[in-house]
């Protein structure tokens, strides 16, 4: 049935209940719809009426119809699902554009979730504190909203899509079974706290656009043995690795990254980084970079550096070697401060 005539359906509801168009809601197979301000699609906001929580396995319908009329289901309500402990697995419609804030909340038996691939944005909280064993987040999903899918202590497994651009605070905080993940190249910032105390996690790759990765973005993952910054990145937020004390080594591509202070420094205190490779396009050595690291031995700085800013090395005592190149033209102050291993 065309545009047309679904608003004249409409019309006639309203008419006959003397309500505004967002408060039509009708059930259809023990879930509630609501009609969006389009009167032509609508978003599926729970369970039936009566409190009867949906449970086992549940399908969110490409559409739905009702007084002989069918609707598309575009998205996902906020708190739609939210407590629904029998749950056990979702199967999203591949209408469903958005998934909103809280959906699935606390869905504690949700082990399985098939998103669909016209999903464009995942909300705040939709899967927190679920059970989830693995995730794929196909490649129609822009953003990943904040605590998403934090406290998933059971999935193992996330398949970030090549259409994200942004992972929100703490989107994956607490998922202490995840053990490697891969952030796409489409991805330009990564979120205050996203991987916080993944205490699983082995292992990370970071696409090539990130600008920014926020603070404490890796904190406590103390399972992570190695990371490499891609040349993009030109900001590094406050103890983004505090508490990686697995960490060995570390690969730095940052071509032009922005320094640190005495209390933001990325990797103070992580004493176990023996390797810190510098790759061939970087500019400049942020200040602070690898203070404190008194693990390192050696570090060899190469002929694309210009300048090496102020304490870039200090405190780094096990430091017995390091070769300056003649593209260096500025040292700054006490950048091998306390290096007192320096032969």
């Amino acid at each position: 049935m065309n545009t047309f005539h679904k608003v004249l359906f409409v019309l006639a509801i309203l008419i006959a209940n003397c309500i505004s168009a967002s408060a039509i809601e009708f059930t259809v197979d023990g879930l509630r719809y609501s009609v969006n301000n389009d009167n032509t699609t609508v978003t599926v906001t729970g369970g039936e009426p009566t409190g009867n929580e949906p449970t086992g396995d549940l399908t969110i319908p490409d559409s739905v119809t009702y007084g002989g009329i069918s609707f598309p289901v575009t998205s996902i309500g906020n708190g739609a699902f939210s407590w629904c402990s029998g749950l056990k697995s979702v199967t999203i419609g591949n209408s469903v554009t958005s998934i909103g804030d809280n959906a699935f909340w606390e869905c504690i038996g949700l082990t399985s979730v098939t998103i669909g691939n016209s999903v464009i944005s995942i909300g705040d909280n939709a899967f927190r504190w679920c059970s989830l064993r693995s995730v794929t987040i196909p490649n129609s999903v822009t953003s990943i909203g904040k605590e998403a899918f934090r406290y998933c202590s059971g999935l193992t497994s996330v398949t970030i899509g090549n259409s994200v651009t942004s992972i929100d605070d703490q989107a994956f905080s607490n998922c202490t079974g995840l053990t490697n993940v891969t952030i796409p190249n489409s991805v330009t910032s990564i979120g205050n706290g996203v991987f916080d105390w993944c205490i699983g996690l082995t292992s990370v790759t970071i696409g090539n656009s990130v600008t920014s990765i926020g603070k404490e973005a890796f904190y406590s993952c103390s399972g992570l043995t190695s990371v490499a910054i891609p040349n993009s990145v030109t900001l590094i937020g406050d103890g983004a690795f505090d508490g990686c004390s697995g960490l060995t080594g570390v690969v730095w591509n940052a071509k032009n990254c922005s320094d640190f202070s005495y209390i933001d420094c990325p990797f103070e205190g992580l004493t176990n980084i023996k390797t810190f490779e510098f790759g061939s396009e970087v500019e400049r050595i942020p200040a602070y970079l690898c203070y404190g690291l008194s693990g390192l031995t050696s570090v060899t700085i190469p002929n694309s550096v210009t300048s090496i800013s102020d304490d870039a090395f200090s405190g780094c005592t096990g430091l017995t070697s390091v070769t300056i190149p003649n593209s260096v033209t500025s040292i700054g102050k006490n950048a091998f401060s306390g290096c007192s291993g320096l032969t």
